[in-house]
């Protein structure tokens, strides 16, 4: 019979516990499953705490808009914003997330805009350890769900629905007034120039308006932008315009506004008039208007920066007021005057409104106290 030494018994069960406990502490940290946690203040006043913001590069409009409205509600507000941008890339996006968590810096709460949704949940867990995540404009992935604290922003299936139903109104309104088309079975052509491959958004603004619109259109190609603005809209549009001119395009669905007016230019370089030969319907109102005044583009979505970055601040805010979330999601009126910030707890989800803005009604929309040219 082998017996053996108590020492070496001893220390055998020691290196297993601590092995044991590394193993334990190990799969606690990865399985955290819930976002930070607050007692309500009870005042939506900050007292000159941080909001601490991660989002894409100001270098495009929407977000230089968004990125202003954010400092001034937080001003208002008496709470201070730091903001740290990514040139649209995740993996920059995750290191500049270690930079400031090494820093030991305090924030009341993280406003986060992923530069990839899909990519960006380990960087949102890390965040959610640390202060509250309030998600904008990027939809919350599931399995982010149990981090971040709550939404507030853009809907890119609410703006899809949009488009999708204002692509509807235009095909009813030209068949009318007797406009052939040229797709089989005399259905309409249309290209969609969406967002760049892979971008949350673009996901959904693509099959929000496929689901909106059916089998409708005849949809001759989906390309995707290099970059989300006009010079994006442009490339994409040059490269799948002429691949399609013999069979003529009747329709063209572009994510924003500001992609639509590179559009409007390649279909002009291509021989082709916009608002006459092809109808352009746009998703997001950002970007130059003189397209859309004159009725180049046909229709664009109210997405204001100014109203978003306004109420994802104000969301934060109502949750440090009241450490508390309501179920579900809610999608704003549209309102002329600015509603009051209440002391109440905000949704889980909170999108933004989306109406239709065309030529005709672009010089009489007022929303949050604001006209159309102040909300972008």
């Amino acid at each position: 019979m082998t017996t053996r030494a108590p020492h070496a018994t001893t220390t055998l069960v020691a290196v297993l516990l601590s092995l044991l406990a590394i193993m334990l502490a190990a799969c606690s940290s990865a399985g955290s499953s819930s976002a930070s946690e607050v007692e309500g203040t009870g005042s939506v006043e900050g007292d000159g705490q941080l909001l601490m913001v991660f989002m894409p590069s100001t270098s495009n409009v929407y977000l230089k808009a968004a990125a202003e409205s954010i400092k001034s509600e937080a001003a208002e507000l008496d709470y201070t914003a730091k903001i740290v941008e990514n040139d649209w890339d995740q993996t920059e996006q995750d290191q500049q997330v270690q930079e400031w968590l090494s820093t030991g810096e305090e924030a009341a709460a993280v406003l986060f805009w992923p530069a990839s949704a899909a990519a960006a949940t380990n960087s949102i867990r890390q965040l959610a350890a640390k202060a509250p995540v309030i998600q904008w404009n990027q939809a919350v992935q599931t399995d982010a769900e149990d981090f971040v604290t709550a939404y507030a922003g853009v809907s890119d299936d609410g703006i899809g629905v949009q488009a999708g139903k204002d692509a509807l109104d235009a095909l009813e309104k030209v068949t009318a007034e007797g406009r052939t088309f040229q797709g089989p079975g005399g259905k309409p052509n249309l290209i969609e120039i969406r967002f760049t491959s892979g971008y949350a958004a673009g996901d959904d603004r693509e099959k929000s308006f496929a689901d909106t619109t059916g089998d409708t259109f005849n949809v001759l190609a989906v390309e995707p932008t290099p970059t989300v603005d006009a010079q994006g809209g442009f490339a994409a549009a040059s490269q799948v315009i002429p691949q399609h001119l013999d069979k003529g395009i009747d329709f063209v669905y572009t994510h924003s506004n500001d992609v639509a007016n590179g559009v409007v230019q390649a279909l002009e370089q291509n021989g082709l008039k916009p608002g006459k030969d092809v109808i352009v319907i746009a998703g997001t109102s950002s970007g130059d208007l003189t397209n859309l005044k004159s009725g180049k583009i046909w229709s664009a979505v109210l997405q204001s920066p100014v109203i978003e970055g306004t109420l994802v601040v104000r969301t934060a805010a109502q949750y440090l007021a009241t450490g508390e979330t309501v179920d579900g999601d809610h999608t704003l009126p549209v309102e002329e005057t600015t509603p009051a910030l209440d002391v109440e707890a905000p949704h889980q989800a909170t999108f933004m409104m989306n109406p239709q803005v065309t030529a005709a009604n672009l010089d009489s929309i007022t929303v949050w106290d604001r006209s159309f040219s102040e909300l972008n």
